[in-house]
């Protein structure tokens, strides 16, 4: 699918799961808005169903906003997530939490810095032939999503020349991050945002080193699709790169537009 000769859902990383951007896909995006709300308003009961009469959760960010979905082999939506980007706003996370006095430097006046929200994934979703019943099945499937909508972020935010990610998240969030190698780390106390929740930043020049290190083998297919001149640059693990192989490994893989068939 492309829009101004631009592919709009790339490949994704795992089990027939297309991931990208879809803010000129109007069906997707309503779908993405009725999803938040079933989450935010209906499971989660962080905002008041009342104040969402359309059953569609947005608000005045998402005019400033990059939407990733990820849909399956069917194009049912099972998940999505927002970059929020800097303007006249600010960024929603800074209303609500307060940093550390040594990360005074996230203050929205960076440009480059971006807020991602909005993570929310379908309880429904199941990978081709498992059983929905199976609560194990469910997990790996909604970990599959999960990653797919990661790897969209991810290439969303090299495209806008971002330096760093501002989350606020649950702590088990980004527990889960680290063990696929996100180098999160806390950059102020806990606050009532949605939730208690706790602000966390994310070094995209830290997260490129990873990938690059090829020690978390999941990552490699973030760099699949993605242009050669957002790519991350090797410099110290260019080494083993080469001896691994590792750079040429990037350049194949499914192209845009298709799915892969497995993690």
């Amino acid at each position: 699918m492309t829009t101004n000769g631009r592919t709009v859902v790339d490949a994704a990383n795992c089990h027939h799961l297309l991931g990208g951007p879809i803010d000129h896909m109007p069906r997707l995006l309503i779908e993405s808005y009725a999803l938040r709300f079933q989450v935010y308003c209906r499971e989660r009961k962080f905002l008041p169903a009342e104040n969402y009469p359309n059953r569609l959760e947005l608000d005045e960010f998402d005019a400033h906003s990059i939407h990733v979905g990820v849909v399956d082999m069917h194009g049912v939506l099972a998940g999505t997530a927002r970059v929020v980007k800097p303007s006249e706003l600010g960024l929603p996370l800074l209303r609500r939490c307060t940093m550390f006095p040594h990360e005074a430097g996230f203050d929205g006046r960076d440009r480059r810095v971006v807020e991602v929200g909005r993570l929310t994934v379908s309880r429904s979703y199941k990978r081709p032939g498992e059983d929905l019943d199976a609560a194990g099945m469910r997990r790996r499937g909604r970990d599959d999503v999960l990653l797919t909508l990661l790897k969209a972020l991810y290439q969303q935010t090299k495209r806008l020349g971002a330096t760093h990610w501002l989350a606020a998240t649950e702590v088990s969030l980004p527990r889960l991050l680290a063990r696929h190698g996100f180098p999160c780390r806390a950059i102020g106390p806990e606050a009532d945002y949605f939730g208690m929740v706790t602000p966390y930043a994310l070094d995209l020049k830290e997260f490129d080193d990873v990938i690059l290190s090829r020690r978390f083998p999941v990552l490699d297919q973030f760099l699949i699709g993605l242009e050669p001149e957002f790519s991350p640059v090797p410099d110290q693990a260019g080494d083993e790169l080469a001896s691994t192989g590792g750079a040429s490994a990037y350049a194949s893989g499914p192209s845009l537009g298709s799915a892969s068939h497995g993690c």
